[in-house]
Order: structure tokens, then sequence, then C-alpha cells
């Protein structure tokens, strides 16, 4: 294909995706997002719903584009300012940091992030532990644990377990349960999350 084909198709591929995203943001901030589907964003997009299934095969995928720039800067803000050099802090400071970060990030994003792993959680393909913000966060907290038990803050602990406990109390369906069937506001969850794995795994005396 010549250059000059190629940069007008990109081009024109990044108009569908602008449009598309656009588009989407603007159904669920009017409707809300349960009442959203792919032909009413094709509709608002202005294109054919061909187009947009050719780009995205269902409204996750599109939701997922609208957050993996979000997504993306957080975690490496968070790898980042947790990194053993970036601060005196202890490893539990610095897990209880990371928490709530990740707390404050899922509360703003909540409906974004259930959705998303509603919608993907029927494809035989969909294994949240191998996504890789799954494993990006999971390695976070691992190397956290790894830090606290070598610095003594804590016992003896088995860190994968630990970290993957913790990653599902940390789990967007688990916040919006808590939140909207269980009378928790963010601050009562962080205070519980709190108790659990920064109280809870403090080595005493």
């Amino acid at each position: 294909m010549p250059h000059e084909e190629t940069d007008a198709k990109d081009q024109r591929d990044a108009e569908y995706r602008r449009r598309i995203l656009e588009a989407a943001r603007a159904l669920v901030d009017r409707n809300g997002i349960d009442s959203v589907n792919m032909y009413q964003i094709a509709q608002e997009a202005g294109i054919g719903q061909g187009t947009l299934y050719r780009r995205y095969e269902h409204a996750g995928e599109i939701y997922s584009d609208m957050l993996r720039e979000s997504v993306e800067h957080f975690l490496q803000e968070l790898e980042s300012w947790h990194a053993p050099s970036a601060s005196a802090a202890s490893a539990l400071e610095r897990l209880d940091d990371a928490i709530g970060r990740l707390i404050h990030y899922i509360d703003d994003n909540v409906v974004f992030l259930s959705t998303i792993n509603c919608l993907y959680a029927g494809k035989k393909t969909f294994l949240p532990h191998k996504r890789p913000i799954t494993q990006r966060l999971q390695g976070i907290f691992q190397d956290l644990l790894n830090d606290a038990v070598r610095q003594g803050e804590t016992g003896e602990l088995d860190v994968t377990l630990t970290a993957n406990f913790l990653l599902a109390a940390l789990s967007p369906e688990q916040y919006l349960h808590h939140r909207e069937s269980l009378g928790y506001d963010k601050d009562m969850y962080l205070a519980g999350i709190r108790r659990l794995f920064i109280e809870g795994l403090r080595k005493r005396g």
C-alpha cells in the first residue's frame, strides 16, 4: 500500500475512533451506561454498524478503549510512586497509600470498570487474573508485601495468596456491591480494607 494511502487510512481510523469514543461517552452521560447499546453508539457517531463492529466487538471494548490512557497513566504513577527508591516510607505505608489510590481510582470509574468486566465475563477467553492491569497490580502488591516481610513489619506471609486476596477485595465488582447493596461509602470501604491488609498484617510488639 502506498505511503499516502496508509496515512489516509490511519487518519480515517483515528477519526472513527474519536467519533465512536465521544459518542459512547455522550450516551453514557445522557442515558446511563446500562441503557447504551452498539446500535445507539453507531447512530450517535454517524457511522454504520458494520464500521463500528469492525473496530469493536462489543461495548466493553469501547469502554476499555475509553479508559486505556487513564489506566496506563494511573499504573505508571503507582509503579513509580511505590518503588523502594522513590520514598523513605515503610513498605506497609507504601502499600497503604497504593490501596488508597486504587480505591479512589475505582470509585471515580466504577461504573465503566464493572460494566467492562460484565461484558467480557461471558467470553471464553476472559481470564481476569491474566489481564495486564491485574498482573501489574499484583506485581506492585507482591513487591510491597515482600518488602514488608524483609523489613520485619509483618510476620511470615504467603505473599502470592495475600496479594491475590487483596486484588479480589479491590475488584470493581466488590466495591460496587458494597457501595450499592450494602451501604458502604468510599471511606468505610477503605477503612475496612486497611484493617484487614495493613493493621491486620502488621507485626505486634
